[in-house]
């Protein structure tokens, strides 16, 4: 066996033993709010779909957050904020994020008018409290999504490979965390995918977790709960109102999945991430396949 096959055998060990101790970290920490209040669990469920969604997201992000910094403090030796969470420029965040977010959005939704897949309703039933219920909710969620996606695993690839194995890799796995949904479509799962891999360009472009998570809130928050269109599959985000729906062709608007499953969408995330490249000026040996190290 050459050095060099070995070598490769060693750096795939090195991530994989790290990713599976960072699961079964947060597996256990999720065991006592699973199984000892598991009376409380059964009442959430009668909860308002709201209520229910918070305390789930909630929980999820908390955990997840004590996940990750036990990985950082105690396996990395590197302090928590080197994740991508410190407050730095997180104003400059929040509006390039959200202005991409709203650009993504808006030309999915608009090729959809133009089309005449799509129309705009008069909401009936709108509730700012189960709104703001809803967009803290996925707030929570969103955060959770993206330190899954873009912390402590996709920095350990990144770390003992190269960027473009952490970015493949971690839209691999982002794909895989929806597979629930996609009801044995093959174009959800690309698109997901392709989300994926905005959303990790974003972090790497940045080092800040903000950016990739106000794209991706932005983008949750305005097609589920104020829009009442189906978010990944899900189509009870708590409101009862529909401000926008989609009819056409399954394969452009996506079917069971929601608008985010179709060919619409496929072109969208594409552009955008496009667009993020040159809007960034992305020096193309800066994204060779090199190892490039955390900042400890």
């Amino acid at each position: 066996m050459s050095s060099r096959i070995l070598l490769r055998i060693l750096t795939i060990w090195k991530i994989l033993w790290r990713c599976i101790l960072f699961f079964l970290t947060w597996g256990l920490l999720l065991v006592p709010f699973v199984v000892p209040l598991g009376s409380i669990l059964d009442k959430w469920k009668k909860l308002p779909p709201v209520g229910a969604r918070l305390c789930g997201d909630g929980l999820s992000l908390v955990t997840i957050l004590t996940a990750t910094w036990l990985m950082t403090r105690f396996l990395d030796q590197r302090r928590f904020r080197t994740i991508g969470l410190g407050f730095n420029h997180i104003l400059k965040y929040f509006i390039t994020g959200s202005a991409i977010g709203l650009l993504w959005l808006g030309g999915s939704l608009g090729i959809a008018l133009v089309f005449g897949w799509g129309s705009i309703l008069q909401p009936i039933g709108f509730m700012w409290s189960v709104f703001l219920g809803a967009a803290i909710s996925m707030f929570f969620n969103v955060i959770a999504q993206e330190l899954l996606l873009c912390g402590f695993i996709f920095q350990t690839i990144r770390r003992e490979s190269n960027v473009l194995a952490a970015l493949i890799v971690s839209s691999i796995l982002f794909a895989g965390y929806h597979a629930g949904a996609y009801h044995g479509e093959w174009l959800p799962a690309v698109n997901v995918f392709a989300a994926g891999f905005l959303f990790c360009l974003a972090y790497y472009i940045t080092g800040s977790l903000w950016f990739p998570i106000f794209i991706h809130y932005t983008w949750d928050v305005l097609i589920g709960p104020l829009l009442g269109l189906s978010e990944s599959g899900i189509s009870d985000l708590g409101a009862r109102w529909k401000m926008f729906v989609v009819d056409g062709p399954t394969l452009f608007i996506g079917g069971k999945f929601g608008l985010e499953g179709g060919l619409i969408v496929t072109a969208t995330v594409i552009v955008i991430i496009v667009l993020m490249f040159k809007m960034k000026s992305l020096n193309t040996k800066e994204f060779q396949a090199e190892s490039q190290p955390v900042n400890n």
